[in-house]
C-alpha cells in the first residue's frame, strides 16, 4: 500500500532539462571544456555535478579551485530561465489524484530549498506537497549526494515503511536510492539521463508519462 509519494524535482515535476544543460555553458567556458552535445549531456550527468564535469574532461584540481564560481554561475544563469518554465505534463494530474485519495506527496531535490519554493509557489502547486527535502548551500550539489539521507530521516521521522513508499525520478540516483531504502522506484524518460542508463539501473518501474504512475499505484494499492 503506497501511502508517500517521493518526487525528484528537476526533470521530474519541473521541465527544466533544456535549461539546466544550457545553464551549465558558462561553466563549460570558464573550465576551457568542449562543449558537450546535449546527448552527450544526458549520457554524462550526474550528482554530484563534480563527477558529470570530470566524465567531459575537467582537470579535479581546477574544479576543486573554481567549485563556488561554478556554482554561482550556474545558478545565476539558470534562475533567469526557468522564470516561464511549466511543469511536466500531467504532473497536476498525478497530484490531484493522489490529494484525493491521502497519498502523501514530497519534493526530495539536490537543488536548492528556494529556488525550488519559489517555482512551487509560481506553478500554484504548493497545496499538493506536505514538504520541500533539498539543499541550503549553493554548492551542495557540485560535492555529494545527500536525497538518500534526508528521505530516510522523513521516512523515519513520519513512520513510513519502505513498502509504503514511492521515489520517482529522473536519473539513476533515484533507482539507486530505491534499492538502498527498499522502496519501489519508478524512473521517467526524457529528463536529465538518458534512457538508455535508466534501463540499465533496472528500476521497479520505467514510464514516459506522469499519468503513467496513476495505473501503478491503483495496482499495487488494490
Amino acid at each position: 500500500m503506497i501511502k508517500l509519494v517521493a518526487f525528484d524535482w528537476n526533470g521530474t515535476i519541473f521541465s527544466n532539462t533544456a535549461a539546466i544543460y544550457k545553464s551549465n555553458k558558462g561553466n563549460f567556458k570558464l573550465l576551457k571544456l568542449k562543449e558537450p552535445t546535449y546527448n552527450q549531456f544526458l549520457k554524462h550527468y550526474d550528482v554530484p555535478v563534480k563527477k558529470f564535469y570530470l566524465a567531459i574532461g575537467a582537470n579535479e584540481e581546477e574544479f576543486d579551485k573554481k567549485a563556488k564560481q561554478i556554482a554561482q554561475t550556474f545558478h545565476i544563469d539558470y534562475e533567469r530561465r526557468i522564470s516561464k518554465i511549466r511543469s511536466r505534463a500531467f504532473a497536476k494530474t498525478l497530484l490531484d489524484y493522489l490529494s484525493k485519495n491521502t497519498i502523501r506527496s514530497v519534493i526530495f531535490s539536490n537543488h536548492i530549498i528556494e529556488s525550488i519554493k519559489k517555482q512551487v509557489k509560481r506553478l500554484k502547486m504548493e497545496k499538493y506537497f506536505a514538504g520541500i527535502i533539498a539543499n541550503s548551500e549553493l554548492t551542495a550539489a557540485l560535492k555529494g549526494r545527500c536525497k538518500k539521507e534526508k528521505l530516510k530521516s522523513y521516512m523515519d521521522s513520519r513512520k513510513f515503511l519502505p513498502n509504503e513508499t514511492m521515489i520517482i525520478g529522473d536519473t539513476v540516483e533515484e533507482i539507486e536510492i530505491g534499492k538502498q531504502l527498499g522502496v519501489t522506484s519508478v524512473a521517467i524518460t526524457h529528463g536529465n539521463c538518458a534512457t538508455v542508463r535508466l534501463k540499465a539501473a533496472k528500476p521497479d518501474y520505467l514510464i514516459s508519462s506522469l499519468k503513467e504512475v496513476i495505473g501503478i499505484i491503483k495496482t499495487l494499492n488494490n
